[in-house]
């Protein structure tokens, strides 16, 4: 069995404040510190053979505090993949992630992202958020499905037969890849600061826990 074990990074400043969180980078906050420490205590005896964090500063921060506590693996590869970075907002970008979601669900008769998602689906978040950058440079929901596909072939032909990978990524991209590789759920909640979400990449990949 091949296994990625996704972690969502620890709490940020600008998770804090509920700000648009992508492609920007924020530090993380004491919390996201605690948060990050007490998953790779919860990991701590979970063997990997291959770390990865995307190369935003609070993924890298993440994956280094989550190995400090890890006792299982010795001289563990660690890379960097921005494949598995957040989702690029565009405009919105560092903007209050309320007043983002009245700008682009207005229009369309909700004041908020989980009503939209509720009634056109996860992905299509994506196009909705692109077609209201005014610069048009939000990530579509063609091209996000594409990198969380590369992002996870890549990281299954680095594994062998027998072992795991440690992913530290981000909440957007994480609620994604779970409707990707979940047939059965429609609908999937944002994971929290710290959460762990694991990948079966034997063959045909597949959620096997999401956010726990």
């Amino acid at each position: 069995m091949k296994t990625i074990y996704f972690v969502r990074h620890g709490q940020t400043l600008l998770n804090q404040f509920r700000r648009m969180q992508g492609w920007v980078d924020s530090p993380l906050t004491k919390k996201g510190e605690a948060e990050a420490k007490a998953t790779g205590q919860k990991l701590a005896q979970t063997h990997f053979d291959l770390a990865i964090s995307s190369d935003m500063m609070r993924a890298i921060h993440t994956l280094g505090i989550i190995l400090d506590s890890n006792q299982a693996s010795k001289d563990i590869t660690r890379e960097v993949h921005q494949d598995v970075r957040e989702i690029y907002f565009g405009s919105f970008e560092g903007i209050d992630s309320i007043q983002t979601w009245n700008m682009i669900g207005g229009p369309l008769g909700h004041r908020n992202q989980e009503d939209l998602i509720e009634e056109y689906g996860l992905l299509k978040m994506r196009d909705f958020m692109h077609d209201a950058d005014p610069f048009h440079e939000a990530e579509t929901s063609d091209h996000l499905k594409k990198r969380i596909q590369i992002a996870v072939e890549h990281i299954q032909n680095e594994l062998k037969d027998g072992q795991n990978a440690l992913v530290v990524s981000h909440g957007t991209f994480l609620r994604n890849l779970a409707t990707l590789y979940t047939e059965t759920v429609p609908y999937v909640e944002q994971p929290d600061n710290g959460s762990v979400t694991k990948l079966d990449v034997t063959d045909k990949p597949k959620i096997i826990s999401y956010n726990k």
